[in-house]
C-alpha cells in the first residue's frame, strides 16, 4: 500500500469513494440519512490536505485534514467498501499523527458520531478522548454549531488526541 498526497485529478475519485464508504450507514435506522448526503464538496478537498492510501492505482481510502485553532482537524477519513478491517484507516491515522508532529502542532481534533463502532469508538482505540469544553477553540466551536443545524448534537462528540 502506498500513501501519497492527493491532487486535483483525484477529486472525483475521492468524492466517489467517500459516498461509497457512507453506504455502511444504510443499515442504521437513526443514521441512514448519512448515506444519502451529497458527496464531500470539491472545494473542501482542494482547500484541505488529503492523504490517499492506494494499491496498484486503486484508491483504498483517504483522510482530509485542515488547520483549525492551531490544531490538525480531521474533516473526513473514509475507507472504500471491501477494504475496511485491513489496516488502511490505521495507516492513514498514523500518517496524520506524523504530519501533525512534523507541523509542530499539539493535537489532532475531529467531530464524529458517538456510535457506530467505526466512529467515536474507532477513534478511541487510536487514543482520542473527548475535548474538554474549555479547550474547544472558536474554529471547532463554529464547526460544531454548523453541524448542529443538520444533525442532532446529542449524537455527536468532539474528540482530540495530544501529540
Amino acid at each position: 500500500m502506498l500513501l501519497r498526497t492527493g491532487a486535483l485529478a483525484d477529486i472525483a475519485a475521492l468524492q466517489e469513494l467517500e459516498s461509497a464508504a457512507r453506504t455502511r450507514y444504510l443499515d442504521l435506522q437513526n443514521l441512514a440519512f448519512v448515506a444519502a448526503a451529497p458527496a464531500i464538496a470539491a472545494d473542501r478537498l482542494q482547500v484541505g490536505h488529503v492523504t490517499i492510501a492506494e494499491q496498484e492505482d486503486r484508491l483504498l481510502g483517504f483522510v482530509l485534514t485542515s488547520l483549525v485553532d492551531a490544531q490538525l482537524y480531521i474533516a473526513n477519513i473514509s475507507v472504500a467498501p471491501g477494504a475496511s478491517s485491513h489496516g488502511i484507516g490505521d495507516a492513514l491515522m498514523r500518517a496524520t499523527m506524523q504530519r501533525a508532529g512534523t507541523l509542530g502542532l499539539g493535537a489532532l481534533t475531529l467531530t464524529t458520531f458517538r456510535a457506530p463502532r467505526w466512529n467515536a469508538p474507532w477513534f478511541g482505540r487510536h487514543g482520542f478522548t473527548p475535548i474538554p469544553d474549555e479547550a474547544v477553540g472558536p474554529g471547532l466551536r463554529e464547526i460544531l454549531q454548523r453541524q448542529a443545524r443538520s444533525v442532532d448534537p446529542a449524537t455527536r462528540v468532539a474528540l482530540w488526541r495530544r501529540i
